[in-house]
């Protein structure tokens, strides 16, 4: 069944690797799956190069439609859509997809025509896959000329995916297009009807043009209770319930995050966010649909508008990760997520440290206390941490002469620095 693998670096035992597999998971399809021991991912090339799996430790976010394993269609002006699940990439804005308007269905060459694909080698400690759509041919779409590729890279020791998403244009006139990335999430758990367990949080822009919540409904009621309005400071999110909608957001923060709260596990994207530049959708960087048929949400992040001449092409780069953490996710960074900010309560020359987090690389987190400049004046408890464990912080010490700051770095398995997980000012409690 297996006929290709490529093995890459060790940690801890595991290897990273990529692997060819007919038929993986009895879906029907031959798949690329990548793996490092913490996650897993599957990509299809033969229809439209989605990726079907990411999971930590073996627990699932994407959402893969049952009745659409293992067919494939040839692309054509009339096809009806066909919803596979999945992640993969649209041209935004939807409302220009058609000739004479429309925004429906989707370019099919782009959607789901079949994808070239290759994996390559990179160093010793990462494992990449290349992909490459045709180009998009026919009359009735607007996109006609356009070709998408993407190049996938997994990492050794950390549940960090990163995507990189080029829009090529091979036709001969100059285009305006975004690169818009779909990715449809579980919305309940095999076999229960358990909707209300997912969500989906974002950073709110301050001095949104959407106002106080930081977004606008798309579609859907205004009032449907699935839209979380400011549900921390700074912070709005989505509560799936089986209801159709969609918001879109001008989120500045450069992050989403889609949360299993039952389970406890959050997967985020992270991407560059351009304030100069003018994004689709009314200025909309992040959107969220939700799905009142087929149990799932879709977590999608859009690219600013780009002009693209003859021949010329457009890269917009997103980092995946996974952690075990419960929400509310206050804040996503490379080192981790933020559930409960870091609080430090000082009594003479006491310290108290709470906090609690998910990180997505295996390694250690360090307490670094630092003096007024940044310097380092003192390092406290050193906590071994993985992607596969909630980390939570209570530690009592006493203040290091100097410190004014605290900071939780997460080195990798390798000793490396990732990061500041989080961060905070010591200030004398009253």
């Amino acid at each position: 069944m297996m006929f290709l693998v490529v093995s890459l670096a060790i940690w801890s035992g595991t290897r990273a690797e990529v692997e060819v597999v007919r038929d993986y998971k009895g879906w029907g399809w031959t798949s690329y799956v990548m793996s490092n021991g913490l996650i897993t991912l599957a990509v299809v090339p033969e229809i439209g190069g989605r990726v079907m799996q990411y999971d930590l430790d073996g627990h699932p976010f994407i959402y893969v439609n049952p009745e659409e394993l293992g067919k494939t269609y040839i692309p054509s002006e009339d096809f009806p859509w066909h919803n596979f699940g999945g992640y993969k990439v649209w041209p935004a804005p939807q409302a220009e997809w058609i000739v004479g308007g429309g925004g429906w269905p989707p370019p099919p060459n782009l959607d789901f025509g079949r994808y070239s694909c290759e994996i390559s080698v990179n160093s010793s400690d990462s494992s990449v896959i290349c992909l490459e759509s045709p180009v998009e041919t026919l009359d009735r779409w607007k996109c006609r000329g356009l070709r998408f590729k993407r190049r996938i890279t997994i990492y050794r020791g950390s549940t960090r995916v990163r995507v990189e998403q080029t829009i090529v244009n091979e036709g001969d006139r100059a285009v305006r297009w975004s690169v818009w990335d779909v990715t449809q999430v579980l919305g309940s758990h095999p076999g229960e009807v358990d909707y209300t367990s997912f969500w989906v949080y974002f950073p709110i822009k301050a001095g949104s043009r959407f106002g106080k919540k930081g977004y606008y409904v798309m579609s859907g009621e205004e009032g449907d209770p699935q839209w979380k309005g400011r549900i921390a400071e700074g912070i709005s999110a989505v509560q799936y319930m089986h209801h159709g909608g969609k918001i879109g957001a001008d989120s500045d923060g450069g992050w989403i995050c889609y949360v299993d709260e039952r389970d406890g596990y959050a997967y985020a994207k992270k991407f560059q966010y351009f304030p100069e530049e003018v994004y689709p959708d009314g200025g909309a960087s992040v959107e969220v649909f939700t799905s009142s048929g087929l149990p799932y949400l879709e977590v999608e992040v859009l690219s600013p508008l780009v002009d693209l001449g003859p021949g010329e092409a457009h890269t917009f780069v997103e980092d995946w990760y996974a952690a075990r953490c419960e929400g509310p996710i206050l804040e996503v960074n490379r080192a981790g997520v933020v559930k409960e900010r870091l609080n430090v309560e000082r009594r003479g020359n006491r310290l108290s440290l709470r906090g609690t987090y998910g990180v997505f690389h295996q390694g250690r987190v360090e307490v670094v206390f630092k003096d007024a400049d940044g310097k380092k004046v003192g390092v406290g408890k050193i906590y071994e941490v993985s992607p596969l464990a909630a980390f939570s912080i209570r530690y009592d010490c006493v203040l290091p002469v100097g410190a004014k700051q605290v900071d939780l770095e997460l080195y990798d398995s390798d000793g490396r620095s990732v990061g500041i997980l989080d961060s905070c000012v010591i200030v004398e409690h009253r």
